[in-house]
């Protein structure tokens, strides 16, 4: 069975994608129309039935394919609890199916086949409950019909045509299923990739909020979650975990002298350096203008202070000259442990004074806050 028509005329191209699934699911549809009407008049050729059978068919089929594409084509279904009309839809085809029956009693083994086809369709849209009904709705319409009928049903398979057009009922009616499937499969793996680009993009954003957008670094409220999961997380487990604030020694002296351009590339050069120089289970931010902060989870304050001076040394030494010709840069620092019963901004504001005692120390020095 061949796929859902492919159509790439400009207007199509310039219609919403939900109004373009409502239409290559109709014309699918009306394919199955055209289809149905091709047997029956290969049933008539064979004198099974009389030529105007298959026409009568394919003038219903016709006018209700007309009003479905129109009207889902033109936006006016939109206004509608359900754009695609599938209900709708659905009861026009095992409508005409039912008349089929009735029509030609001899071939109804083609009609009743073709009943579950539409049925196959509403996977697309139906809910369970709406399955339900149908189920029912054509339970009873079903038994009405065979009634009617009575006695005039028949299974036409006396001639080689008759046999070979049922053999070609049966196939084209299994193939519809597992191109629908195949459909609803397509729609399913497209609904999964657009989920997947929304998590991805979620995923972007809140990154993108969480970062410093100058330095790349997080920025003060993404430290302070961080910092605030470390205090849980320490007082859970007991563990150890320091807090460091650094400033940039005569930062604006930086700015009056090589401009705030500088003054940036400055704050971009240190955050890369910062983060090259932590570990993978630190986290390092700007806490707010040429202040960065530090969270070293684990180790005890000695050892803490040790990497917090090798970082201050590598900044001295650091070649500054990328940023401007003749810049030279110090930082200051304080740092401070966790204390069993201490607060997360209890802590920090230990740091804080410790950083500045460095400050008043002369700078480019570190800082140890007492208990």
């Amino acid at each position: 069975m061949d796929s859902m028509p492919n159509l790439k005329r400009p207007w199509f191209a310039s219609l919403n994608a939900k109004t373009r699934i409502r239409l290559r699911t109709t014309l699918f549809a009306s394919a199955d129309y055209a289809v149905n009407v091709l047997i029956l008049f290969g049933f008539a050729a064979a004198g099974t039935v009389s030529y105007g059978i298959p026409l009568k068919i394919l003038a219903i089929g016709l006018v209700f394919n007309a009003i479905f594409l129109s009207g889902i084509a033109s936006g006016f279904t939109q206004r509608l609890r359900d754009p695609s009309m599938t209900a709708i839809q659905l009861l026009a085809a095992c409508g005409i199916n039912l008349l089929g029956l009735l029509l030609a009693p001899q071939i109804a083994y083609m009609f009743i086949v073709n009943l579950f086809v539409p049925l196959s369709y509403g996977s697309l849209h139906f809910q369970q409950r709406m399955f339900l009904a149908a189920w029912i709705f054509l339970s009873c319409a079903l038994g009405a019909a065979m009634l009617t009928i009575g006695e005039h049903a028949n299974i036409a398979l006396a001639t080689p045509v008759e046999r070979l057009l049922f053999w070609i009922v049966m196939v084209i009616a299994l193939g519809r299923f597992l191109a629908i499937n195949a459909e609803v499969a397509r729609l399913r793996a497209g609904l999964q990739n657009k989920n997947d680009q929304l998590g991805a993009m979620t995923a972007r954003l809140a990154d993108l909020a969480s970062r410093d957008e100058l330095t790349g670094l997080w920025n003060r409220r993404e430290f302070m979650r961080l910092l605030q999961d470390e205090s849980r997380r320490a007082v859970r487990s007991r563990s150890n975990f320091c807090v460091a604030l650094i400033d940039i020694d005569h930062f604006k002296q930086v700015n009056d002298r090589f401009g705030h351009l500088v003054g940036d590339a400055v704050l971009h050069e240190l955050a890369q350096l910062l983060e090259t120089m932590r570990r993978a289970t630190d986290s390092v931010a700007r806490y707010g203008g040429e202040e960065f902060t530090l969270l070293l989870v684990g180790p005890k304050l000695s050892t803490a202070t040790v990497a917090l001076e090798r970082i201050r040394n590598q900044v001295a030494q650091h070649n500054w000259e990328s940023a401007a010709s003749g810049l030279q840069l110090t930082i200051s620092a304080g740092i401070a442990g966790w204390q069993p019963g201490e607060t997360m901004l209890q802590v920090l504001d230990r740091a804080d004074g410790a950083l500045y005692e460095a400050k008043n120390a002369g700078r480019n020095c570190v800082r140890v806050a007492s208990v």
